[in-house]
């Protein structure tokens, strides 16, 4: 029987999906053309057409006859092998729509309701199958509840590329009304303080860590300490991991240590820095919280999660322990209406291979613990405000493409 169950089930999937272009199916019912997309007349056309080709191969790699790979190992001829086929299914389908970054609030909520209703099918099939009277109507069931959730998989599939399609339509005339309404009106080749972000000292000779982001693209980066600016040179840089180490002619008067283990699950830390840059001051800001993850977004653990407030600005700042050691470099924050406290930071061992990949050595970790006192001291003298300043041609061209994480000034927004 359970030979007979794969081949309908494997039936089953070639007839719905071997044969069916979900892309065109979509487009026809939105009255597109079977190409698709038109070609591109502006950079916002063509950024729309880059999104949707990057769509279309979403769609696709999560057809059904894919995911019989994925989930191979698990029989749809038994009760609870109906329920555990809809859940592989659904944690693959999460899993490749993240890889490709159209993890929206809209998409995901329309995949868990998807899933929700094919489970549905599965959980009640497998109590009708497993009080079936005969070998045929046990078969007759599943085979049934298979061909249920085919449907209602190429129907979510079209649903979400009806909202994908909204949605960029929506990203693509804010774009587009940016353009018009509020294009900064500065010279392509004059140099200006474009963006903030933070950093902070490793060494007496003015060796500092931040993002990679906040220096990315800069003609030059300056260092604020103390009223006065210096230039600093970018000694290297890790996009991967987002990290970057610069330095100036300051001698600070106090510099961080390294942590030489990572952050613990609900350790306190406090993440010093700069948010929100000039908008509100440069002097410098703390907070506190606890490390609520040992993992990033998407499962990153090169990075973990903490309720330590962090803002625009605080970028390449460092999260500290209740000794002073760096125990992680902030770096990003989920951006959502309604979303507080998830904030990222990269692990302190993450930042130790960097640095020895430069040949950068660090101070040895403070072990004992330090007063309030004695950590704002650390924190104020040993955290910079860093400022890059750019071209108006490539500021004016990351903020339309809206490329870039950078925390730009206001005046630019």
């Amino acid at each position: 029987m359970k030979k007979l169950l794969a081949i309908i089930f494997f039936s089953l999937l070639f007839y719905n999906f071997a044969s069916a272009d979900l892309y065109l199916d979509a487009s026809k019912r939105m009255g597109l053309k079977p190409s698709g997309l038109k070609e591109p007349t502006n950079p916002s056309n063509s950024l729309y057409n880059t999104l949707a080709k990057k769509w279309k191969k979403y769609m696709y790699d999560t057809q059904l006859m894919d995911f019989l790979e994925y989930c191979r190992t698990i029989s749809a001829s038994s009760s609870a092998g109906l329920i555990q086929q809809a859940d592989c299914m659904y944690k693959r389908d999460v899993k490749i729509i993240r890889q490709y970054g159209f993890d929206t609030k809209f998409q995901m909520e329309t995949l868990y309701s998807t899933y929700q209703t094919y489970r549905g099918i599965m959980s009640v099939a497998a109590v009708d199958a497993r009080f079936a009277t005969s070998k045929s109507n046990h078969t007759d069931i599943i085979a049934n509840a298979l061909m249920k959730v085919q449907t209602v998989w190429k129907d979510s599939k079209i649903q979400q590329w009806e909202l994908f399609h909204r949605e960029a339509e929506t990203e693509i005339s804010k774009i587009l009304e940016k353009e018009k309404d509020n294009y900064p009106e500065i010279n392509d080749n004059e140099i200006l303080a474009a963006s903030s972000g933070t950093g902070f000292f490793v060494s007496k000779q003015g060796h500092m860590i931040t993002n990679h982001h906040v220096i990315s693209g800069c003609n030059y980066v300056k260092a604020i300490y103390e009223g006065e600016e210096y230039d600093s040179e970018i000694l290297a840089s890790d996009k991967i991991n987002d990290l970057a180490i610069i330095k100036s002619n300051i001698v600070p008067k106090k510099t961080y240590s390294v942590s030489n283990i990572d952050a613990k699950l609900l350790e306190p830390v406090i993440i010093a820095g700069y948010p929100l840059g000039k908008k509100i001051s440069q002097s410098i800001k703390a907070t506190s919280g606890t490390v609520t993850s040992l993992s990033g977004l998407g499962d990153n653990y090169a990075e973990f999660q903490t309720d330590a407030a962090l803002n625009s600005g605080n970028s390449g700042g460092p999260i500290i322990d209740n000794k002073g050691n760096v125990v992680g470099v902030a770096v990003s924050k989920w951006q959502e209406q309604g979303v507080e406290s998830f904030n990222f930071g990269i692990k302190s061992s993450i930042l130790k291979i960097f640095a020895n990949a430069n040949n950068l050595e660090f101070l040895e970790a403070n072990k004992k613990e330090l007063n309030k006192e004695n950590l704002g001291e650390l924190v104020t003298e040993a955290t910079v405000y860093l400022e890059c300043w750019m071209t108006g041609k490539k500021i004016k061209e990351l903020i339309s493409k809206e490329l870039s994480n950078k925390a730009f000034y206001s005046k630019f927004n």
